[in-house]
């Protein structure tokens, strides 16, 4: 992981805003990004909330739709809502990478701030589709939709050629035209997970995209990405990056050794009590790539 970024200013990240909305509106306009992190539990979630409480810092906890089905929506909804009592902060809900639109309902109905739907995988017709049935479906309840185009790479997602997975500025513009959608992730050659080589960002395309559309836009695969390439991407439009990968493999690897060490003693307190803290590491060195310029 890279070092933070030094001898940069601190700016705020706790202004209070109306609404989500208005929080991404104005990020996108100042250049700042709220950092979001993939949680599975009440301990990963713990520890992302301590982290961003001693940054003070808003930050965002996303569930990938296995954790959501797994757990219920209604279920983290209640988890967010009992450590947000105790945060210095917001703590944002949000779907992440949902292709199906009864989940995102779901989602909505249980009071989930923000829903990703996921149209990447099929036509453009059938995304905007997609996204228009949930956008139309969330504006009563306020919640944020997110939506994407173009492909992020890893999880098994293979490209060709540059055209197969970057976004298409025309197509970006003619998703958020026809849908009103709020916030876009587009794909410019960021990775889900760890990869091999270090992610080629297509800032030029990013550049192409943020002039053609106001929306603010969302940065995947933030576990592998460079703190420079996230800060030139930071002031070039994206105002949320997703952040996952590291959280859950420190989170694995740790209780693993913890685990073996306990053998049959292992008692699952005592276990993360000693992980917590390598969680929350991980977290504060990338909402210190975030947060700061």
């Amino acid at each position: 992981m890279d070092t933070v970024i030094k001898d940069m200013p601190k700016v705020i990240y706790n202004e209070q805003y109306n609404s989500l909305k208005d929080l991404f509106l104005d990020y996108r306009k100042t250049q700042r990004c709220l950092p979001s992190f993939n949680v599975n539990d009440n301990y990963d979630l713990k520890a992302v909330v301590e982290a961003a409480d001693e940054l003070d810092t808003h930050v965002m906890v996303m569930t990938y739709p296995p954790v959501a089905e797994l757990n219920t929506p209604e279920v983290f909804r209640s988890l967010v809502d009992g450590f947000q009592k105790h945060a210095k902060n917001n703590v944002y809900l949000h779907l992440d990478h949902s292709t199906s639109v009864d989940l995102c309902k779901r989602a909505i109905d249980a009071g989930y701030d923000s829903v990703m739907i996921d149209g990447s995988h099929v036509s453009l017709e059938e995304n905007i589709a997609m996204t228009k049935q949930v956008v139309d479906y969330a504006k009563s309840a306020g919640v944020v939709v997110e939506a994407e185009l173009g492909k992020i790479m890893g999880r098994g997602v293979e490209v060709k050629c540059d055209d197969d997975f970057l976004a298409s500025v025309s197509e970006v513009k003619q998703l958020h035209d026809e849908t009103g959608v709020d916030i876009i992730a587009v794909g410019i050659g960021t990775a889900h997970g760890f990869t091999p080589t270090e992610p080629k960002i297509h800032f030029n395309r990013l550049q192409e995209i943020a002039n053609a559309v106001p929306a603010p836009l969302v940065l995947h695969g933030g576990t592998g990405i460079p703190d420079a390439d996230i800060q030139k991407s930071i002031q070039m439009g994206m105002s949320k990056i997703n952040i996952g990968t590291i959280v859950h493999t420190t989170y694995m690897k740790y209780a693993f050794e913890e685990i073996q060490k306990a053998g049959d003693s292992a008692y699952p307190p005592f276990i993360m009590k000693e992980v917590l803290p390598k969680i929350k590491a991980v977290v504060k060195d990338r909402l210190q790539a975030v947060n700061y310029w």
